[in-house]
């Protein structure tokens, strides 16, 4: 199989983050760990395609000026709120037109306001198993616009898009690099940001479960993830079958982890996920990747994906 360069871009409201890896010598190397502050917030559901691209392309540059891209080949994540997603039963005898067809409907009920045939939609099978005690299907769905406004961004800068995903989608493949969670037994993965938290729970490494609530402040943290580790019917969950408890988000501190890990009685680990990968010599002084790279999760994850 062959390899090539590939850079990884996590975009939030205020800023553009980019991991880079290099494939060479048999053997992928950590390449660049950087971000750039937009002039002003971002918002892809509002600002004018213009705007967006003026602030985008500011941030690219400012990374350029920094450290030239070696790769053509680039990915993008997105924030929660530019994504629609539902855990729901599903017939896995079904085909796979007829479950998409299937998924649109119930889009189509659960968010009335939305124009489904302009929807790019993905799904993923979850068998029954001892945590959810029903088949059930996680569907993602994403406006096509979105995608054809990064897609346009990258021909203006002569790259390749690979792929667009959400956040914590990718910062889960940087989790699972950085450790091998089928040994763990009962993982619960969390991602904040300003906005939303979002839980992931893995039985012996594959996702059993997926839940993304709204915040309107931090005091809500606490008590929504007391929630999502209650007991619920077909739903066999509680805080003390969880092995292991990883976390990551934007503006996470050692202090606010601190406090949670106090707040809900989990011993959550602040993960990083360029542990099992070799970095060039000079990141060594670069003090994103020295001082706080788990902010860095969603960036990685989508750069270290092949596939």
């Amino acid at each position: 199989m062959s390899f090539e360069n590939h850079a990884g871009f996590n975009i939030s409201n205020s800023k553009l983050q980019v991991v880079e890896i290099n494939y060479k010598r048999d053997q992928f190397f950590l390449e660049n760990v950087d971000e750039a502050y937009f002039n002003e917030p971002i918002d892809f559901a509002t600002d004018k395609e213009t705007k967006i691209s003026a602030l985008l392309q500011g941030a690219f540059n400012e990374l350029l000026i920094r450290k030239p891209l070696s790769s053509q080949s680039v990915s993008f994540t997105l924030p929660f709120q530019y994504f629609y997603m539902m855990q729901i039963p599903y017939d896995n005898t079904l085909l796979h037109n007829d479950l998409l067809e299937e998924f649109r409907w119930e889009f189509s009920i659960l968010y009335p306001f939305l124009q489904i045939k302009h929807l790019s939609i993905q799904y993923i099978e979850l068998e029954k198993n001892d945590i959810l005690h029903y088949n059930s299907a996680l569907v993602i769905a994403i406006p096509r616009k979105f995608i054809q406004l990064i897609q346009n961004f990258c021909k203006q800068n002569n790259l390749n898009l690979r792929f667009v995903d959400n956040l914590h989608f990718a910062a889960e493949r940087a989790l699972t690099v950085s450790q091998s969670l089928a040994e763990k037994g009962i993982v619960l993965s969390i991602y904040i940001n300003n906005k939303f938290l979002s839980a992931i729970i893995h039985l012996h490494g594959k996702p059993v479960l997926f839940k993304v609530v709204p915040l309107a402040d931090a005091s809500q943290i606490t008590p929504i993830l007391n929630d999502i580790l209650t007991p619920k019917p077909s739903l066999n969950i509680s805080k003390k079958i969880i092995d292991a408890a990883f976390i990551a988000g934007d503006h996470l501190s050692s202090s606010m982890v601190q406090t949670l890990r106090k707040a809900v009685a989990i011993d959550f680990i602040q993960y990083n996920p360029f542990n099992k990968i070799k970095p060039s010599a000079d990141l060594y002084k670069n003090n994103c990747y020295t001082e706080k790279p788990n902010t860095f999760s969603s960036a990685a994850g989508i750069a270290f994906r092949l596939a």
